[in-house]
């Protein structure tokens, strides 16, 4: 096995109030946007130490990027919601300490946000198509020895280097 790709994610519905999201709801989004990485992870890390050029590619969202839902100027500052962003925030860790357990490694670790894609997930509100996701998450999926590792990407929100702010 050469490449995993955690796609895990569940938004837990909306609204997602901060005072008023249930405890229930936390866990189940938990169970499966954070849990279900760790998980995944640990049943096939072994075959993935077989491979000679190891990926890892945990999908997120620059919508559960700390740094930016503290940004008053981001373009989408306005919109919180509890739930969902923190199971993507805490997989985001995992992300961080897993490149870092495998660093002396040929693997390379990243999470990575395939943009706001319209999708059933989102209402098909999302401006991006799923080919689109598809291509950004593939690219870091096969990126070669030089690429980065443990790092947060996405390219619709920084189409530069697509280095983003955890």
């Amino acid at each position: 096995m050469d490449v995993l790709i955690n796609n895990a994610g569940i938004n837990g519905g909306f609204p997602q109030a901060a005072l008023e999201a249930s405890v229930e709801a936390f866990h189940k989004v938990m169970d499966t946007n954070l849990y279900g990485v760790v998980r995944v992870t640990q049943a096939f890390i072994d075959l993935l130490k077989k491979s000679d050029q190891p990926r890892i590619v945990n999908v997120s969202s620059s919508g559960c990027s700390l740094t930016l839902h503290c940004d008053p100027t981001w373009i989408y500052y306005s919109h919180k919601a509890a739930v969902y962003p923190a199971s993507k925030a805490a997989m985001n860790m995992y992300t961080i300490n897993l490149a870092y357990e495998l660093r002396d490694t040929a693997f390379k670790v990243n999470a990575v946000c395939p943009g706001f894609v319209a999708t059933d997930f989102n209402g098909h509100r999302g401006t991006g198509t799923v080919e689109q996701g598809g291509i950004r998450i593939a690219k870091y999926a096969m990126i070669g020895e030089s690429g980065p590792t443990g790092k947060f990407i996405s390219e619709e929100y920084n189409p530069e280097t697509g280095e983003t702010p955890w």
